[in-house]
């Protein structure tokens, strides 16, 4: 079994790595083909999870498929780079060090995703990609089905795409660089992104399994209203950070545009706007909750105000208006 496995594996990286143009043989791996190969995986990965959801109209292999792309992706290009670089595939390195850390974070959300939508039955995010009647013939109805799905997971592919640039070229450029103190500093924002991002889902599911018609207010929902995505965010800084460390950032200033996605994402689209409108309607009239939104910051950790009597609203028509309006909450509440 081990050995069909390392063939089935191999056979596909092969595959994957001449559809991106890497060779065959030994040679130097350009942030081009790097960036190629993973294109080629993240495709194919998102493919084949649209073609299955497709026809089982199951919104369970979603999120397990779309992290595993991010997965392969970061495994494909590591295996590529040691090849290139002459590197065991396993021994210590900068390179083996992303692909891990893209290993954690990938296995932690879609484990954490998979078991949501066990436990709820579907995936409320995606059920307007579906028919509302299993009648319901194709290219008909407000889902357009499949369109709308296709354009969901074409989608979902550039987001993996686009926020594993820089892991992707500095593991094709800098494989084997050492850490040093700033490296090391970005590993610990990772970890520190990656826990607060698993605590506040875990206390977020939990007490909304015992609650489900209160806002979460306990935890590290104390401190600001969307813990969960400032770890994301922290993280994916973090990543960047580290991956850039051997001048990589220096070399391809482009790959910045990772993180600045992710907070893009977040912040302005399909992370804290949908959300806070739901909580608007839904517990707008809550005198707890107003109480809770005035005293509590809207993304940077930080102790609830007792004395502040106003909170400084958050716009979502630039991503500058985020920044400066973070940085003048925290500046508010110290």
């Amino acid at each position: 079994m081990a050995h069909l496995l390392r063939s089935l594996a191999s056979s596909a990286f092969g595959a994957a790595a001449q559809l991106a143009g890497v060779g065959a043989t030994p040679h130097a791996l350009t942030a081009g083909q790097a960036v190629k190969l993973s294109a080629v995986v993240i495709a194919a990965f998102n493919t084949v999870g649209f073609g299955t959801t497709a026809v089982t109209q199951s919104h369970k292999v979603t999120d397990l498929t779309g992290t595993s792309a991010f997965i392969a992706s970061a495994w494909f290009t590591h295996a590529a780079a040691c090849r290139a670089h002459g590197l065991a595939l396993l021994a210590p390195s900068r390179s083996l060090l992303l692909a891990g850390c893209v290993t954690l974070w990938g296995v932690r959300l879609a484990g954490y995703l998979f078991y949501r939508v066990l436990k709820l039955g579907k995936d409320a995010r995606l059920s307007q990609f579906f028919p509302k009647d299993a009648r319901e013939p194709f290219l008909t109805g407000q889902s357009m089905y499949p369109v709308k799905l296709a354009g969901f997971w074409t989608a979902q592919s550039l987001w993996g795409w686009v926020v594993l640039l820089p892991i992707i070229v500095a593991q094709a450029v800098a494989p084997a660089a050492p850490l040093g103190v700033f490296g090391w500093a970005a590993l610990g924002g990772f970890l520190t992104g990656f826990a607060m991002e698993t605590v506040a889902d875990a206390q977020k599911f939990a007490y909304k399994n015992k609650h489900p018609d209160r806002f979460v207010r306990e935890g590290l929902f104390r401190y600001c209203r969307h813990p969960n995505y400032f770890g994301e965010m922290l993280l994916w800084t973090s990543l960047t950070a580290l991956a850039g460390g051997p001048g990589v950032l220096a070399a391809y200033p482009w790959v910045a545009v990772s993180p600045a996605f992710t907070i893009f994402l977040l912040t302005q689209a399909s992370g804290i706007p949908p959300l806070e409108e739901a909580h608007n309607r839904r517990y707008g009239s809550d005198l707890a909750y107003q109480a809770y939104r005035r005293h509590t910051n809207l993304l940077l950790p930080w102790p609830p105000s007792q004395g502040f009597g106003g909170q400084l609203e958050c716009k979502y028509s630039s991503l500058g208006s985020w920044i400066m309006c973070t940085l003048g909450a925290a500046v508010l509440h110290l």
